[in-house]
């Protein structure tokens, strides 16, 4: 009786142990296929997010830029609550110009951080709409993706962010930890699916 438990659990361990192998193999096809598929964009309705008018933390007729400029500074405060605010209030001024997508992906960084997933993703987008090479975009769309469970998307991301990715070997790097971060979800998430009987 105790043999035949024992060769139950070898036969349980390797029927396991092929599993894991194949969902593997599944998922290593699945990203060279990523890698080799040509690049497409799909255009997105985005809504632009309100003005916000009861903002006393910058002054009425200040510029775009000094609003940005003081968002900036309450981020790296800490301040994210308000950041989002100053970033808000830069996208609704007339002069913002070609740094719409830089306050853009601002926020999303300040949405990051108040783990606001939905709402980071959206503004990453927005960013991304207007400037597709912005690869600090990507990988903040990607980290609220992740968090939010949208595996495949995520990977997607973070393969875009390195292509795109010219500015240093630290970001980089910090791209190739993220990717790292991405695949050992996905292959946690492959081995707990369900398993298809042959």
């Amino acid at each position: 009786m105790a043999s035949n438990n024992s060769y139950n659990a070898q036969l349980q361990i390797r029927r396991d142990a092929e599993d894991n192998a194949r969902a593997q193999s599944n998922l290593g096809s699945w990203l060279d296929e990523l890698k080799t598929k040509p690049k497409t964009t799909i255009k997105k309705k985005t809504t632009t997010p309100k003005p916000v008018n009861n903002l006393s933390t910058t002054k009425h007729d200040s510029t775009a830029e000094e609003v940005r400029n003081q968002g900036n500074v309450y981020f790296a405060d800490g301040k994210h609550e308000e950041a989002v605010l100053c970033y808000t209030q830069c996208l609704s001024k007339p002069d913002v110009g070609e740094s719409k997508a830089l306050v853009y992906s601002n926020r999303a960084m300040a949405h990051l951080k108040l783990k606001n997933w939905k709402q980071c993703e959206e503004d990453s987008t927005a960013a991304l709409e207007i400037d597709p090479h912005h690869f600090k975009s990507y990988q903040r769309r990607c980290v609220a993706r992740l968090s939010m469970g949208k595996l495949r998307q995520a990977m997607m991301d973070v393969c875009s962010a390195q292509d795109t990715c010219i500015d240093s070997q630290s970001s980089l790097a910090e791209i190739n930890k993220l990717r790292l971060k991405v695949e050992k979800v996905l292959v946690a998430a492959a081995k707990r699916a369900p398993r298809r009987k042959l």
